[in-house]
């Protein structure tokens, strides 16, 4: 003998055949991911404790000591296969410190060319790019190191940083222009800490002359949070 099936059973089942619930597309991890802030470039960067944006955390990939060159190489894997939202690129000073001066305008070339590609890369990706321009070498105002720059001139003789400071600024030029002509927000890292002689301010470089103070970095976090909150969150309608 046949029970009958109740209707509400019947309906169940029904609903359940033709609603088999939400589906996750591949863009759910994108989503996710576009969520964030990747930083990418050598030590300078490495070191800025810069760990979020309004909504969008931050993801630090500087590594100490590379140049431009290095930081390309693994420029799609530590920026764009991450799919964020926007990517800082920062550093080239690197590229001079590590290169001989006689062969300075092939590294300056180079050097832009890099910048180029990441720029580049990053708008093709469909990812927003801030550029930041370089930091200078510090250079101490004290009596000894002014003779010593006084009598180099006379002989003749480039300081190295002379040599690091002023491929920097050529370089930060380049940035600025390029910047200007493809609608990129530059972050001008090298106004906030370069003295109208075109060296780092005091206070802003430790003993070794390169590397930044924490004083340096907690005025880039002051200096560098409302620009990022115009150039991203109010320019490009994040966080909305």
């Amino acid at each position: 003998m046949k029970l009958p099936i109740p209707l509400s059973l019947v309906l169940f089942v029904f609903s359940i055949t033709i609603y088999p619930g939400p589906v996750l597309s591949d863009k759910t991890s994108d989503q996710s991911g576009s969520q964030q802030i990747v930083m990418i470039g050598a030590s300078y960067l490495q070191g800025w404790p810069l760990s979020e944006v309004a909504c969008l955390p931050v993801v630090n990939k500087g590594i100490s000591g590379e140049t431009s060159t290095q930081v390309r190489g693994r420029f799609e894997a530590d920026a764009i296969s991450n799919n964020p939202a926007a990517v800082i690129i920062w550093g080239h000073i690197n590229d001079f410190s590590n290169a001989p001066m006689e062969l300075e305008a092939q590294t300056r070339q180079t050097a832009i060319e890099n910048l180029k590609y990441m720029i580049d890369r990053t708008k093709e990706a469909g990812i927003i790019p801030i550029i930041a321009t370089e930091v200078t070498f510090g250079m101490p105002s004290d009596i000894k190191t002014s003779v010593m720059q006084f009598i180099g001139k006379i002989l003749g003789k480039r300081s190295f940083q002379d040599y690091i400071s002023s491929n920097v600024l050529a370089v930060n030029e380049w940035i600025r222009n390029y910047a200007n002509e493809h609608g990129v927000s530059v972050l001008e890292i090298e106004r906030l800490m370069t003295n109208s002689e075109g060296n780092r301010k005091e206070g802003y470089y430790t003993e070794d002359l390169s590397h930044i103070t924490k004083l340096a970095y907690r005025d880039l976090q002051v200096f560098a949070q409302p620009f990022l909150q115009q150039a991203l969150i109010e320019k490009h309608g994040l966080c909305n």
